[in-house]
């Protein structure tokens, strides 16, 4: 079956997905539950683009910088739009996330690297790694969980995944779908089907729009603030 969705085509059901599942966060209406679930789809194909920048970006240091930059320039508008305080600590926004999670990312790779350079036997250098990678799993995801970062400790876990089993999609499948149901709400088993939407990515990066979509974020949250405003809600 051909592959036919673009690195932009993905944003895009990203970006469409997140803006109809924040409709429903900030209109409570009787579709407000169809809303968000539709919304689910939204941040596991976020989480595979961060694994696919990571890959191919040019320059860690500034990637780690834009995503971290992002997130505290939208947390002001993400604490007032969704929880009516300009500082709210009982949740803190997706880039927050995304931020922690390619710092794992990171660990993941500098481990694995620094483990292969002393062990040099294959099993022992197995068992090695694989405790290793828990435990960084395990550190980072209870970081997300302490800090209140959307999707916490479930977050970490399905970028690392991508990341992890990039090269096996069977596996990917089978790693987010557990953890997803082990740790998600239902609500959040609806987030199953990106699966299907990312098996068709074609590993074409498609149309640039970098700073479009690194915009779209903050912006977005402000417009459905300031219509709720207007609407007086």
């Amino acid at each position: 079956m051909k592959k036919c969705l673009s690195n932009f085509n993905l944003k895009l059901i990203a970006i469409i997905t997140m803006t109809i599942d924040h409709t429903g966060v900030v209109f409570e209406t009787f579709f407000s539950n169809f809303f968000r679930a539709v919304g689910r789809i939204s941040f596991p194909i976020i989480a595979f683009l961060l694994t696919e920048g990571y890959v191919h970006t040019k320059s860690f240091g500034k990637y780690l910088v834009r995503l971290l930059g992002l997130a505290m320039v939208s947390e002001v508008i993400y604490d007032y739009v969704f929880f009516d305080s300009f500082f709210y600590f009982n949740s803190n926004n997706i880039f927050f996330t995304l931020t922690l999670g390619l710092l794992t990312l990171y660990f993941l790779d500098k481990s694995k690297i620094l483990i292969k350079k002393y062990i040099k036997e294959k099993i022992d250098f197995t068992i090695i790694y694989s405790v290793v990678t828990f435990l960084i799993l395990f550190i980072m995801g209870t970081f997300a969980m302490l800090l209140n970062f959307s999707y916490g400790m479930l977050g970490i876990l399905v970028i690392s995944f991508f990341y992890l089993f990039k090269n096996n999609f069977s596996l990917t499948i089978l790693s987010v779908s557990l953890v997803t149901l082990i740790l998600g709400e239902v609500m959040q088993y609806f987030s199953l089907l990106s699966l299907i939407l990312i098996y068709f990515y074609n590993k074409k990066l498609g149309k640039k729009c970098k700073i479009f979509f690194y915009l779209y974020y903050p912006i977005h949250i402000l417009i459905l603030g300031l219509i709720k405003m207007l609407l007086g809600i």
